[in-house]
């Protein structure tokens, strides 16, 4: 059985440093990002420009540069705003992966694990 940790969240997150880009359903310019941290269930985007809580996202995440980015649609939970803390961005509820993608990002966060455990 999952069960959720003290802060509401079902999945462990990861600290990752995943470059990528966000738009949102409005606007459909592209937003640089960077994601400091990660779980199957959402991630934290640091960006300059976050949207704002309630927004429906999409993301473009670069596992390793060569490789195709992994589509995932979201909502963003909630924001932080420069000026009003460190760092500004926000964090992202992951509400629709492709299959495919889902098992690439498990992948992803299962080497992590094992580097983690293992050394590099």
């Amino acid at each position: 059985m999952v069960s959720e940790s003290r802060d509401g969240r079902i999945a462990p997150r990861f600290q990752t440093r995943i470059f990528g880009v966000f738009n949102t359903d409005i606007d459909l310019d592209e937003t640089e990002m960077l994601m400091t941290n990660m779980s199957l269930g959402g991630a934290f985007i640091r960006t300059e420009n976050p949207a704002q809580p309630g927004t429906p996202v999409t993301l473009q995440v670069y596992l390793k540069p060569d490789d195709p980015p992994l589509s995932v649609a979201g909502e963003v939970v909630w924001w932080r705003m420069p000026g009003h803390g460190d760092p500004s961005g926000m964090g992202v509820k992951f509400n629709k992966i492709d299959p495919n993608d889902l098992e690439r990002m498990k992948a992803y966060l299962a080497g992590l694990v094992e580097a983690d455990l293992f050394g590099d």
